[in-house]
């Protein structure tokens, strides 16, 4: 268990650091748009998520037997699991958004222009979204608790013998897995296609040497590759999880074990979508480039 705590050690120090960057890189732009608060929000809902699981088990590795680690047991699954929907929502609203800024820039722009009603429209629902779906053990749903006695870990858990809390397994499946997948890749394919149609529409009126044309096939490309990235690290990260989940609520006991390993596996995502939806892009970089730069400048010029 030793090394399974390192691993952890190393995946949470990873993740930490990487949403962080986004957290301190997006606040210091003066101007914010909406996909930038959208980042922030789903950066600081990782990076916290992670960092409840994290000391929530070594805790309960080293305290085994003492009250207050079962008490801290259900305080701990309830936030893990508030913030990991939320982040989930967080990733399908991004897509919602990157399709209509292409598709409907100018309608967007007017109507976001504000800064409270972005939040009020787009990053209030995900909060909201994330508690109502965590406050089903609350209300009976279903139970939070220690997975395995042999992982220390504090989650729903996933094989209850009543139907109610089941049920439950099977609705949590298709709204946190399937119909987030199914949305991720259907705003994705309709950017990459929107972008398509400008591209031969700028090489039907522009000709294939033009600028524009150029700098369309460019941008193309380079969101045909982030689509792959964007889609493929939700299915690869959470797909183990969700058919874990799926055949232990069938009654397929034997994988409790594997449970923890697949779990464990989908807190990369608190890894990929930092990369994914902010250090691919150029700007970001770029920002966080000279960010460093003029850190090092004020160390450099400061009195001794």
């Amino acid at each position: 268990m030793i090394s399974v705590i390192v691993l952890s050690s190393i995946l949470c120090g990873c993740s930490v650091v990487l949403n962080l960057i986004v957290i301190l890189t997006v606040s210091k732009k003066r101007s914010k748009d909406l996909r930038h608060l959208i980042l922030m929000s789903l950066a600081l809902c990782e990076g916290m998520s992670i960092t409840v699981w994290y000391l929530n088990y070594v805790y309960s590795y080293f305290h085994k037997h003492e009250p207050l680690t079962k008490k801290l047991c259900g305080i701990s699954g309830f936030i893990v699991l508030y913030l990991t929907i939320t982040a989930v929502s967080h990733l399908v609203w991004l897509c919602i958004y990157r399709f209509i800024s292409i598709s409907h820039p100018l309608k967007i722009h007017y109507f976001f222009v504000d800064t409270k009603r972005r939040v009020l429209y787009f990053i209030l629902p995900c909060w909201i979204y994330g508690l109502f779906w965590s406050s089903a053990p609350l209300f009976g749903w279903i139970k939070l608790g220690e997975e395995n006695s042999s992982y220390y870990r504090c989650t729903v858990i996933y094989y209850p013998d009543e139907f109610l809390k089941r049920s439950y397994l099977f609705v949590f499946i298709v709204f946190f897995y399937f119909m987030p997948l199914s949305a991720i890749s259907f705003f994705t394919l309709k950017v990459h296609l929107e972008l398509r149609s400008m591209l031969k529409q700028c090489k039907k009126v522009s000709g294939n040497n033009a600028l524009i044309t150029k700098d369309t096939y460019k941008l193309a490309r380079q969101d045909f590759i982030n689509a792959c990235l964007i889609v493929a690290s939700f299915a690869v990260v959470w797909s183990p999880y969700a058919l874990c989940v799926f055949a232990l609520s069938l009654g397929y006991k034997k994988l409790k074990g594997f449970l923890f390993f697949c779990a464990l596996f989908s807190k990369l995502s608190t890894i990929f979508d930092p990369i994914i939806y902010c250090l691919v892009y150029k700007n970001f970089r770029e920002t966080l480039r000279r960010d460093i730069k003029t850190i090092f400048k004020v160390a450099a010029v400061a009195p001794q």
